[in-house]
């Protein structure tokens, strides 16, 4: 009898993209830029966009990102006029930014008869942004926000996180289970009673 061993193939990577260590790279970088931009913003931006539009950015960034029990308004406008503010910098960032909101409005117009803004169903105006959501000025409308809303130390205690657990010891004591959607399960006592019992 003869025993063969075979080695194994190496495993074969089953995804592309980066990998781990660039994508905390990246959004380490993207968050840093994004408190500049917020940090800068705040001064009169309306300027780069044309009459109305600076609604539509805000209404646009509010369904993408919608929490209204949570956010105040004013973090959605701080969002908004950051990114204006990065729009008045660079005349092709501008541009897009108002040829894409100026497209979201003949589009609400062409289905509702009506602008972006004034669509009433969060549906509808969802429906309206799919037709755009792999624009350029989309992305980056969303990036933004993204970062801004949950990079943003300020906000973490509004959706209940704690931030980062490593320095008081990790999560197992510092909110591991304390979750309350789930229903509180029998002690231990209660378990040992029901299998001797």
């Amino acid at each position: 009898m003869n025993i063969r061993f075979h080695r194994m193939k190496p495993p074969r990577q089953d995804h592309l993209g980066i990998s781990r260590r660039m994508f905390l790279m990246t959004t380490a970088m993207a968050g840093v830029t994004t408190g500049a931009m917020l940090g800068s913003a705040g001064r009169g931006v309306a300027a780069t966009l044309a009459n109305g539009q600076d609604a539509t950015l805000l209404q646009m960034i509010q369904d993408i990102y919608p929490h209204p029990d949570l956010l105040d308004p004013s973090h959605y406008q701080s969002i908004a006029d950051s990114i204006i503010s990065d729009s008045e910098g660079d005349s092709q960032v501008g541009s897009d930014l108002r040829n894409g909101l100026l497209r979201i409005d003949e589009q609400a117009q062409r289905l509702f008869g009506r602008p972006y803004t004034a669509v009433e169903d969060p549906d509808a105006r969802e429906g309206v942004l799919r037709a755009f959501q792999h624009d350029a000025f989309f992305q980056s409308v969303r990036w933004t926000a993204y970062f801004a809303i949950y990079n943003n130390v300020e906000i973490w205690p509004l959706f209940g996180y704690q931030g980062s657990s490593v320095e008081e010891g990790g999560y197992l004591d510092r909110g591991f289970s304390d979750i309350t959607f789930v229903p509180q399960g029998p002690t231990l006592e209660e378990r040992i009673a029901e299998v001797q019992g």
